[in-house]
């Protein structure tokens, strides 16, 4: 049987991402695995200088909301789990296979979908990248059938 000793999970806030962390826990409950969050901020689009207060500001603010979502959902996990948290800059799927190899861990479990359908379609879907680039195992969570909520995140 496999087990899994060290489990990424990849999380932007959207309720994508929550299902995931829910199926990581379940998933690190059983192996008896320790949980990472990951979460990155995206670098400023390039029309990000016309933005009223400037670039630096709207990604400190970027920066602020994620965090608060990743102390959340890191308050969230059952007490009985090792969880860390990391709040990385830069283009997410790299940073995310970064983190995996760093961290050692030899699972990364994410949303099917992240922040919005037209972040992925100009830069390409994050979960597609990290699927086919990955050096371990990954697990893509997708939401129920029949759940066609909106993602109020994105």
């Amino acid at each position: 049987m496999l087990r899994y000793r060290h489990l990424l999970v990849a999380f932007d806030g959207s309720r994508q991402s929550e299902l995931a962390l829910q199926h990581a826990v379940a998933l690190a409950q059983v192996c008896h695995a320790r949980l990472a969050l990951v979460a990155v901020v995206p670098p400023p689009p390039p029309f990000a200088w016309q933005a009223p207060g400037g670039v630096r500001e709207l990604h400190d603010a970027q920066q602020a909301e994620i965090d608060k979502a990743l102390r959340a959902a890191a308050d969230g996990v059952p007490d009985d789990l090792s969880i860390t948290t990391r709040l990385l800059d830069g283009d997410p799927p790299r940073e995310i296979l970064r983190a995996a190899r760093e961290g050692d861990h030899d699972l990364i479990v994410m949303g099917s979908r992240g922040r919005g359908r037209m972040t992925a379609a100009l830069l390409g879907s994050v979960s597609n990248r990290v699927l086919h680039d990955s050096p371990v195992p990954v697990i893509i969570v997708h939401p129920p059938r029949g759940d066609d909520e909106p993602d109020l995140a994105a």
